[in-house]
């Protein structure tokens, strides 16, 4: 009897790779994978769509050319499998030894330089459409391989990309070793809406950390001020959080955390009913913000373990499961009943939408596509069917509320180490859905139901006390229709005027009096704030405007750099400056062109610092050091304050820092910065312009001191304080006296402040100008 082997075809190349990786965000996430596991502080993608090709790069340990030979050209090797810890003890990311073939997925060709630790530099090429073709082996299909000596691989980086970004991360390692893949003939068009798709998705690879020893960066050649480093975005704004982690003895702590509810407006004798009188519901858990249940996944899913044959409780392992929920908006009759704290919706809606969802981790990197957006694998609980099944309100009685899976976000953490059972498809899209896989999904959904009833439990009690004190609501509506009727009679009685005397001596009481006021009164408080929203809304569109021609604008503001140069090379084809020595200004064509670049200069200047303040990494909640950030405010500023004679002068800042949105900041001195350079343009003072800031700390709050030696608030300002009301301004036309200024940047600057629990004051220096002074209190955790 024969035995013959057998052959596999080179389409197989295709099946695993090209075919089998469902985008080409995942082929880029599976080789961003590669470095981690070669121990690279960071990976970097670059899109340089004018040469048609991607960069992925790292400085990682590189590859011998035995390596190559032996692992990195064997198919589904198991290297990885057999090796979990990377030399530094990192968990590989990798095992299944086929991400390599995401190269074809991406592009035609690839040319792989690697350099190791030790060792001469490896250059790999290979032409994926090498494997197309009937009748062809995957043994008959080969890769160029060549080796050089001495190479300088940051200076190869840096000579193959010039982008000024780039340069500067590269600079910023050492690349004495690690691998730079270049993806050639690209599949697909990588302009700027799938560009922005695939820093979105990197920006939740990992879980979100305050330090990470791996660092994303993407940049684009379209464009280059867009993108830079990745961060995970840390949720800080939640109505409830929930955290379980699960040991290896199947035990379960559960942490239920409340942020939901304004605990000061909740009135004492909602904790005097008998709901309250038992833990987790009292007055005083309520104040802490958190209740802890100890459970275990017998009691998490009860019966399960005497059917348990196989031992999947035990095939789970320990773990990790991090939870919140999110309302998306709120209405003021329900903040009255439910005590809700109050939030921003537009922030909250766009958190949601960009991080929502329940993800997967696994040894820190995550497990498409489970929680991703726009995916079909987005809602892999179900927790949509059941919202269809019970959709009742959290209030209503009988219970049943269940969360909506655009409320939520979270991810479950777990480990090639301590969790064996949950293996990876082959097609590196999920895991395989076997009994283990059924079983965590039926535990996370029976622990997410412990927030649900806890949040259900506590809308079913406030309703009812809403309710209970506020039974004679008919009557109070009676009451009010009543008052207007008694304001409209009054008016007609007295020809249109309301007059508290004449009403004193009518049959009319003093309450009815009063109570026909407030109506009065809240009626114009009503319009004010009708007429303060629709202000806000038309920033907001405003807002928008700009930034759907942010693109437009960046790619203007790169042409203003040598579009001039370029000008004046072509006419001096024919003429030279030397023609027009003798000829007047206004008609040398190469002086109004010098007069146009410094124009241009100043232009781009300002172009670069508006797209700059709305990058995307400015609009999250982190760690803001002042030190640095007052640093980067300086350099930012520093063309406009050198052409308008400004110094800025920032004292020692030392480390102090707060958790804040970086773009508020940039609100508070933007502002304040632009208020100074229009005070300075209308001053006649004859000493230098400058503006101080200064820094200083104490136990309890951070001090800012802003001050600017120009001419000062203006006399004619009785309240001093009324420039922190909106729509209030002294910046008018000199011709026609209309208000010019919006009225609302010292307005912002207060919003801005009280919303971070800040105060601001006027503070009043013994020279001329003006001063102001930021108090923002310290709120370290133990770990700060």
């Amino acid at each position: 009897m024969a035995k013959i082997p057998f052959k596999v075809s080179a389409r197989t190349a295709r099946l695993i790779g090209r075919e089998n990786i469902a985008s080409s965000k995942g082929a880029i996430i599976e080789l961003v994978k590669n470095g981690y596991d070669a121990d690279s502080p960071l990976s970097l993608i670059y899109f340089h769509q004018k040469k048609d090709c991607l960069y992925i790069i790292d400085s990682g340990d590189g590859m011998t050319q035995e390596v190559i030979e032996e692992h990195w050209m064997t198919i589904g090797t198991d290297n990885k499998a057999n090796s979990i810890f990377t030399k530094s003890g990192r968990v590989k990311a990798g095992a299944k030894g086929i991400g390599r073939f995401a190269l074809d997925k991406l592009g035609d060709c690839c040319t792989m330089t690697t350099k190791p630790r030790k060792g001469k530099t490896s250059i790999w090429c290979v032409d994926w459409r090498d494997f197309e073709g009937t009748f062809k082996t995957i043994d008959a299909i080969t890769a160029d391989l060549s080796n050089q000596e001495n190479l300088d691989l940051k200076q190869y980086i840096l000579d193959e990309i010039s982008d000024k970004k780039v340069q500067e991360t590269i600079n910023q390692y050492s690349f004495h070793h690690g691998t730079v893949l270049k993806i050639e003939n690209l599949r697909d068009n990588w302009d700027d809406y799938f560009v922005s798709q695939a820093f979105d998705d990197l920006e939740v690879l990992v879980p979100p950390k305050e330090q990470n020893d791996f660092q994303l960066f993407l940049y684009s050649y379209d464009e280059p001020n867009k993108y830079g480093k990745i961060l995970g975005s840390i949720c800080d704004d939640y109505d409830y959080k929930l955290v379980a982690k699960a040991d290896e003895n199947q035990n379960v702590n559960i942490t239920i955390f409340r942020n939901e509810y304004d605990i000061e407006t909740i009135p004492p004798e909602f904790f005097k009913r008998d709901f309250a009188k038992k833990a987790p519901y009292t007055e005083d858990d309520f104040k802490r913000g958190k209740w802890i249940k100890e459970t275990t996944f017998a009691e998490i899913l009860p019966g399960f373990k005497n059917v348990d044959k196989d031992n999947i409780f035990e095939k789970i392992g320990k773990l990790g499961f991090t939870f919140y929920f999110m309302k998306r908006a709120y209405s003021t009759p329900d903040v009255e009943k439910f005590h809700y704290n109050k939030f921003n919706s537009n922030d909250r809606k766009g958190w949601l939408n960009k991080f929502g969802g329940i993800k997967v981790f696994r040894d820190d990197f995550r497990v498409r596509p489970y929680g991703e957006i726009n995916n079909s694998s987005f809602d892999w609980l179900g927790l949509g069917s059941r919202k269809a099944k019970s959709p009742a309100t959290p209030s209503k009685p009988g219970g049943g509320w269940r969360v909506a899976p655009g409320n939520i976000a979270g991810g479950i953490n777990i480990t090639r180490l301590e969790n064996l059972d949950f293996e990876d498809k082959s097609s590196r899209e999920g895991l395989q859905e076997n009994q283990t896989f059924q079983i965590l999904r039926k535990i996370i959904l029976k622990i997410i139901v412990i927030f649900e009833e806890d949040r259900a439990t506590i809308a079913k009690e406030m309703n009812s006390f809403f309710t209970n004190i506020n039974a004679d609501a008919k009557e109070k509506q009676y009451a009010e229709d009543l008052a207007k009727k008694i304001l409209e009679e009054s008016r007609r009685s007295n020809k249109g005027k309301f007059s508290v005397n004449k009403l004193n001596n009518d049959p009319f009481n003093r309450d009815k009096v009063i109570l026909s006021q407030t109506i009065e009164d809240k009626t114009e408080e009503i319009e004010n704030l009708k007429d303060e929203q629709k202000l806000l809304r038309g920033m907001a569109s405003s807002g928008i405007v700009v930034a759907s021609f942010s693109h437009d604008l960046s790619k203007i503001s790169q042409n203003l750099t040598s579009r001039i140069d370029r000008l004046k090379k072509i006419i001096s084809l024919n003429l030279t400056e030397n023609d027009f020595l003798n000829t007047e200004n206004r008609k040398n064509p190469f002086y109004l062109l010098e007069r146009m670049k410094k124009q241009d200069a100043k232009l781009q200047n300002w172009l670069h610092f508006s797209i700059g303040v709305s990058r995307k990494d400015k609009r999250k909640r982190r760690k803001l050091h002042f030190k640095s950030y007052f640093s980067n405010l300086k350099d930012d500023w520093k063309t406009i304050f050198n052409n308008r004679a400004i110094n800025l002068d920032i004292a020692e800042v030392g480390e102090s820092f707060i958790r804040v949105f970086e773009i508020d900041i940039d609100s508070i001195f933007n502002n304040l910065i632009i208020n100074s350079i229009n005070a300075f343009n209308f001053s006649q003072i004859d000493k230098p312009r400058e503006i101080k800031i200064q820094v200083s700390e104490s136990k309890k709050e951070i001090t800012i001191n802003y001050h600017d030696n120009g001419p000062g608030l203006s006399k004619d300002i009785a309240d001093h304080n009324k420039i922190f009301e909106a729509m209030f301004t002294t910046n008018v036309n000199k011709y026609t006296g209309d208000e010019e200024g919006t009225g609302l940047g010292m307005w912002l600057i207060k919003s801005i402040v009280k919303d971070n629990d800040g105060e601001v004051k006027l503070i009043y220096p013994e020279d001329r100008g003006f001063g102001l002074r930021i108090l923002f209190p310290k709120k370290y955790t133990k770990e700060e």
